[in-house]
């Protein structure tokens, strides 16, 4: 044996880099997939804007991207695809102004937002309507709704921004004809033991023709009640679910040993033209529901779904068990209550060792294995009546450092978003089937481009998000690799059949090559679906410029 010469082991070296390119190249090309293709528009120039909103419908796409109170509206070709034509409005809304959202509404895009009107001591809520032929405001803005006094709302959630948002809150129908608005009234007592919630519904066609008002006192005490959900149907009726407490305390439990839950559900109906809440109670007994919403449908029922725990465990309020459904006529009337548990095979999927001994564990000792932070996302109610469910888990952890030479320290977020659960349930009632997605997505400035986009055709159902690469052909026993934000990552989509619930994973590009673009800040909700089988995308790519991406699916 001899010591190489240093030309020896510069030579390997060499060759080791390019084996190591070589393969890299040879696995990134195998990545992606032909089920996919893509067109990348020119560039054009970049609005740096606090909130973005993408909106799409009748073959039109645009954007409102607003920055504090100034509106750029770009309208996009969907195509070719492009940018066609920005409009800019410098002090589009008063100063004293806070923009809710922006909607599509009836073949409309509306911007909502409040107004305090302090010399009158009236919240104020105006719509803008946004011409989507045209990319430009048209007309100017009416005043939809004046409410004596003021209304809650929460913070904005940026620094040194005072303004509450959330005054008003938009549910539309099924049809997107109709829509109602939501408010609550500041409570005159501060105790809620004490304080009856006063809440203001009002609905809404698509021309913004008010169809009812109505203000009602809730039949039970701030403490004793949680509002879930609301929904407007397409008649008219207005349907509000509340989780109901059985004493002051507030809690699910009233002794941990307990296994029966310390609320109940109700469902308050409200018919058009009057005021009397028609109330339906919802058993739930040893299902501790963690998330709950309700839904309209084609057939014009009512559809709530959501996840419950069995209450057993430690934070059992973070745990799911299982998903629950049940539907309810105009009349309030209750029907088809089902529950579905996650079987422990599931749950077990791409999780390592550890933690599968750790749920057999809690599978032998009846406690059993838990979905941990299961948010609920997306829900659709399909024209055959069947309803998909969609959750993704999700959490954050706040970190506090310690300061260096008496400073006072520092603290940051870091946000996850991990595996995703997909459930069918069939019109009749039956599970088809319940999926598992995995993915691990960490990241520090919120969600970023983290998370997910859903949507659907008529045989598929498709979960579109950024990926570590080396999760491409992830086995069932394997955990995935973690993808960190800010950090490039392949978009990949994962298509579920619609019969069988057989999926396929697939990388549609890598972000950091895509025509020799590196595409930065590539965000899940600037996804549009455009079509049965296309989305556009639109992503930064450095020097201040925008590409718009089309991505069919074959």
């Amino acid at each position: 044996m001899f010591a190489p010469t240093n030309k020896q082991t510069i030579m390997k070296r060499l060759l080791g880099a390019l084996a190591l390119i070589a393969a890299l190249s040879s696995h990134g090309q195998k990545t992606l997939s032909k089920e996919y293709e893509y067109k990348v528009s020119t560039p054009y120039k970049n609005v740096d804007a606090n909130d973005n909103y993408y909106l799409t419908g009748d073959g039109k796409a645009i954007s409102v991207k607003i920055d504090k109170r100034d509106v750029f509206v770009q309208k996009y070709d969907i195509d070719k695809p492009g940018m066609v034509s920005e409009k800019f409005y410098e002090d589009a809304y008063p100063k004293n102004a806070v923009v809710e959202r922006v909607l599509f509404i009836n073949g409309k895009v509306i911007l909502f937002y409040t107004q305090w009107d302090g010399d009158n001591k009236k919240e104020q809520l105006y719509v803008q309507e946004i011409d989507m032929d045209k990319g430009e405001f048209k007309g100017p803005a009416k005043l939809l709704l004046k409410i004596d006094g003021k209304v809650s709302g929460v913070g904005s959630g940026r620094v040194m921004d005072f303004n509450l948002t959330d005054k008003f809150i938009v549910y539309r129908s099924f049809d997107n004809k109709n829509f109602l608005v939501q408010y609550r009234r500041i409570p005159e007592k501060k105790r809620d033991t004490k304080s009856f919630d006063q809440i203001g519904l009002v609905a809404f066609d698509g021309d913004m023709n008010q169809l009812s008002s109505r203000e009602i006192t809730m039949p039970y005490t701030e403490r004793r009640m949680d509002v879930l959900d609301y929904q407007l149907d397409n008649k008219g009726n207005l349907f509000m679910l509340t989780k109901v407490f059985h004493d002051d305390s507030n809690d699910d439990k009233k002794r941990k040993k307990d296994e029966e839950a310390n609320y109940h559900i109700e469902l308050f109906t409200l018919k058009p033209g009057s005021d009397k809440l028609n109330v339906t109670k919802v058993e739930n007994k040893d299902k501790f529901i963690n998330r709950l919403n309700i839904f309209d449908s084609p057939k014009g029922d009512i559809v709530a779904a959501g996840f419950f725990s069995n209450g057993k465990g430690k934070n059992f309020q973070r745990n799911c068990d299982g998903v629950i459904t049940f539907k309810m006529k105009s009349d309030g009337t209750v029907y088809d209550q089902f529950t579905y548990d996650i079987p422990v095979e599931v749950i077990n999927e791409y999780e390592s060792k550890k933690t599968k001994r750790k749920n057999e564990r809690k599978e032998e000792n009846g406690e059993g294995a838990k979905f941990t932070d299961l948010v609920l996302r997306d829900v659709e109610v399909m024209d055959d009546g069947s309803v998909i469910l969609v959750g993704e888990q999700y959490f954050y952890q706040v970190h506090h450092h310690v300061g260096m030479n008496g400073s006072s320290g520092s603290t940051t977020v870091t946000y996850h978003y991990y595996d995703i659960l997909a459930t069918k349930i069939n019109a009749d009632g039956s599970l088809a089937w319940m999926k598992k997605v995995p993915k691990i997505q960490n990241g520090s400035s919120g969600k970023g481009g983290m998370s997910y986009q859903y949507f659907h055709n008529d045989k598929d159902h498709f979960l579109v998000f950024l990926d570590n690469v080396k999760n491409y052909n992830l086995a069932a026993d394997q955990v995935p690799v973690k993808h960190t934000d800010g950090s490039g990552g392949y978009l990949t989509a994962v298509r579920i059949e619609d019969k069988t619930g057989n999926f396929t994973k697939a990388s549609i590009l890598n972000s950091r090559d895509v025509e020799d673009i590196n595409l930065e800040r590539m965000k899940m909700d600037a996804i549009l679906k455009t079509s049965d089988n296309t989305f556009i995308l639109e992503s930064y790519k450095k020097r201040r410029e925008d590409v718009l991406l089309r991505v069919v699916l074959k």
